[in-house]
């Protein structure tokens, strides 16, 4: 590597952070094209044409979050290591090559019984996602030292950015694949899609081999339940834990079935289906940057509450959507849910990142994904198992049919309106009112709303009072 000899040390240092940062957007982007290639809905087409049931469905969906309770074990294991990284890449690694076989063997082995591939399946991305989960809290504590609070807020919303613009370039890409190949059965465009995905996904870890790991701060002798119990014990941090799992639980309850029920129910294509999902990510890049900025100027607390409360929409839209309008009504109102994902991600990061002892910090990151998670996938279970018990049920009210599916989505909106109260009950030190929040996006976006992307986009160069000049240069 060159280097200018007249730099000063500090000048040297900020250069290498922002090398550094870059890699890590960059994988991070990768990573978002290993998840469509993956998880669009041509994969639960795939899943369908192997004959996999609303159960299945379910298991898909819950399974692998329960496995959310390895992060535990990595915590642990994360506050007792010198290096983190290596041990995160062999996981990460490790875990994506297990969609290879989930997706090849149907094609490899046509001969094999359905219900045997299908578990197959099902036990494939368990593994992946628990080997993932494993890892996540090595990450999280790896990133938590390299980047520097200071830019805390600000470094993840561009991140976020730029991984939701690659999100929805690669959703575009699968519609595309989908709408060409829409005469050939998803059994044979998945496994393709699925080795796409898997290269970019490995290529991806191999990228942290460039990123620095500062130093570790480990626990030392501690006991495993006393740093288990710490999170649990802090007063601020247990509240947040609490909502966050309700939240989880609530919002997997459907969440899990959106995808079948697009298909399955609306019978929209799975080329349009995936433009859909595409927007999820439009949504979110163009407010992330604004997200950030609120979070450092206002707090992550009024975010997560704004974003909590407007969440039960969503739910509402695939409650009353039908067709001919459902691709059109879905697809604005992903967009703006993708919104409030955007927020909810950022303030979420920040909050658990920023209330963690530096020194616990892996096993406080791993009380809030993991328990969440776990609860999030016996959400989805239980959703399974409500939709395959009331299967061939329907009922008229208002003019038009309920099945089973709405059943299940009613179910979800109760219980998000019922985390509104949690969410406001979360404490953070000095930070503003959700009041006072509104009123600057309202300022931000006075009648104009419902313009966006438009009118934020003509004030996100102007958040705040003007900064001088240099000013970002000396942040990093």
């Amino acid at each position: 590597m060159i280097t200018n000899p007249n730099q000063t040390p500090a000048i040297r240092a900020r250069c290498r952070l922002r090398r550094q940062l870059r890699t890590v957007t960059l994988a991070g982007c990768l990573a978002m094209i290993f998840i469509p290639c993956t998880m669009s809905p041509l994969t639960t087409d795939f899943v369908r044409e192997l004959g996999a049931s609303d159960l299945h469905f379910g298991l898909l969906s819950g399974l692998p979050m329960i496995m959310v309770a390895l992060q535990f074990a990595g915590a642990f294991l994360a506050g007792k290591l010198h290096r983190r990284k290596a041990l995160f890449m062999v996981m990460l690694i490790g875990g994506r090559l297990l969609y290879l076989p989930a997706a090849l063997l149907p094609s490899l082995l046509p001969s094999a019984s359905r219900e045997l591939l299908i578990l197959v399946f099902i036990g494939c991305v368990a593994m992946h996602t628990a080997m993932m989960h494993f890892a996540t809290p090595l990450w999280f504590s790896w990133m938590g030292d390299l980047i520097p609070e200071r830019i805390l807020n600000r470094y993840w919303a561009e991140r976020h950015r730029y991984l939701q613009l690659t999100w929805a370039a690669t959703f575009l890409a699968v519609a595309g694949v989908a709408y060409l190949a829409n005469h050939l059965s998803s059994a044979l465009i998945f496994p393709f899609l699925a080795t796409v995905g898997v290269v970019a996904g490995v290529v991806d870890i191999i990228l942290f081999h460039w990123v620095d790991e500062p130093p570790n701060s480990r626990t030392g002798m501690r006991r495993p339940w006393e740093l288990f119990m710490e999170p649990l014990r802090h007063r601020e941090y247990r509240t947040f834990v609490i909502f966050n799992c309700s939240f989880s639980g609530a919002t997997m309850l459907a969440a899990a079935f959106m995808q079948i029920y697009v298909l399955k129910v609306l019978l929209i294509p799975r080329w349009q289906a995936s433009l859909m999902w595409c927007v999820i990510g439009l949504g979110s890049f163009f407010v992330a940057r604004f997200w950030g900025r609120m979070a450092d100027r206002h707090g992550h607390r009024p975010i997560l509450l704004i974003c909590v409360a407007l969440k039960p929409l969503i739910v509402v839209v695939f409650l009353f959507v039908s067709q001919p309008w459902g691709p059109l009504v879905l697809t604005i109102a992903f967009f703006f849910d993708s919104m409030l994902n955007a927020g909810y991600y950022i303030a979420m990061t920040g909050y658990k990142l920023k209330m963690a002892p530096r020194e616990n910090r892996p096993m406080f990151v791993a009380a809030t994904l993991a328990l969440s998670g776990i609860v999030g996938g016996l959400a989805a279970i239980a959703g399974g198992w409500l939709l395959r018990s009331c299967e061939g049920m329907s009922w008229e009210f208002g003019g038009r049919i309920w099945i089973n599916y709405h059943l299940v989505f009613l179910i979800s909106f109760l219980a998000r309106i019922g985390c509104i109260p949690m969410a406001a009950a979360i404490r953070e030190t000095a930070s503003s009112t959700a009041v006072t929040v509104l009123a600057h996006i309202w300022g931000v976006w006075p009648m104009r709303i419902f313009m966006f992307p438009v009118g934020l986009l003509r004030n996100q160069s102007h958040p705040g009072p003007p900064r001088s000049k240099g000013a970002h240069t000396r942040e990093l």
